[in-house]
């Protein structure tokens, strides 16, 4: 799989996506990022595929569909710190979508404080909700006022407001709430535990959140750390937080069963998902096409592992 890095800031995507003060500029229309997304099944930009998964894991469809779509490793699901902070913005967006809202939170800072032009209005907005969210309601009106001096995103930071020193307003807010149960009660600071740590800890804090489970399952199968993922299964499958597989962990878990057999069976894996394993495997080195596969786990661990 050839791929090519490059680094594009999200910042403008997200404020050209409003069509006035009306209108909430930090909305996102994540079915267009789906549609609009192109692969040619070779060259993959890692902050084009990471946005494309975050718009997945937005609609909860991450580890339903992410390998309809030529990956490029873990650095396609979360891109390294940009030391300019150009891809700043797609970061604190990731970690925001996650529930990590302190690493979000400071993905926002420094890149706000990075901006050519004084101010990074998206990232203004989030240092408003993640501070709501933590209850430091001084410091979020504070972003609130910068915010209200822009009539492009007056209307939302006016509409901010009603959260302000108003527990109750904030529970009643379905994103905000939930932020909110993401932060385990001895909270860690941003950075504090390493990320995969920390989606276990968001995930038994508020195993609600789709996103985080749907995160941490990625992340070990595009690293193809199987050892990693059987024990995430171990762990939470059965749970409120994975009551059952979604189509790749369901082949992740195929291709664990050629290890212990009959794993599959153990974690609810249907037997039409074992039978495209096993016609997959039956396939391998008869020079046969594989083209059927293009859109399985186990497409991408053959391609990987072909490179």
């Amino acid at each position: 799989m050839r791929k090519t890095f490059t680094i594009i800031s999200t910042a403008a995507v997200l404020i050209s996506s409003c069509s006035g003060p009306d209108r909430a500029f930090m909305a996102e229309d994540w079915d267009r990022v789906i549609a609009e997304y192109a692969d040619d099944g070779e060259n993959v930009y890692y902050d084009r595929i990471a946005r494309l998964n975050l718009a997945l894991a937005q609609k909860g469809e991450l580890a339903e569909k992410a390998f309809s779509y030529t990956q490029a490793g873990s650095a396609g699901l979360l891109p390294e710190w940009s030391p300019d902070g150009e891809n700043g913005a797609l970061l604190s967006d990731i970690y925001f979508a996650m529930g990590y809202v302190s690493l979000s939170q400071r993905m926002a800072f420094e890149t706000d404080v990075l901006a050519p032009e004084g101010h990074n209005p998206a990232m203004l907005a989030r240092l408003v909700q993640t501070n709501l969210i933590f209850g430091a309601y001084k410091v979020a009106e504070k972003y609130i006022i910068e915010l209200e001096k822009d009539p492009a995103t007056r209307a939302w930071a006016q509409s901010q407001r009603r959260f302000l020193s108003n527990d109750a307003a904030i529970e009643n807010d379905p994103l905000l709430s939930s932020m909110r149960r993401c932060i385990p009660e001895e909270n860690f600071t941003s950075g504090e535990l390493g990320l995969t740590d920390a989606l276990r800890a968001i995930i038994k804090t508020n195993p609600k959140h789709r996103q985080a489970i749907e995160y941490l399952g990625t992340l070990y199968l595009l690293d193809m750390d199987f050892e990693a993922f059987r024990a995430f299964l171990d762990e939470f499958y059965g749970t409120e937080a994975l009551p059952e597989l979604p189509r790749a962990f369901s082949e992740a878990a195929c291709m664990l069963s050629e290890m212990e057999h009959g794993y599959w069976k153990t974690v609810g894996v249907s037997q039409e998902t074992y039978r495209n394993f096993r016609d997959f495997v039956k396939r391998l080195g008869t020079g046969l096409s594989m083209d059927r596969f293009e859109d399985t786990y186990f497409y991408y661990v053959m391609r990987a592992n072909s490179q």
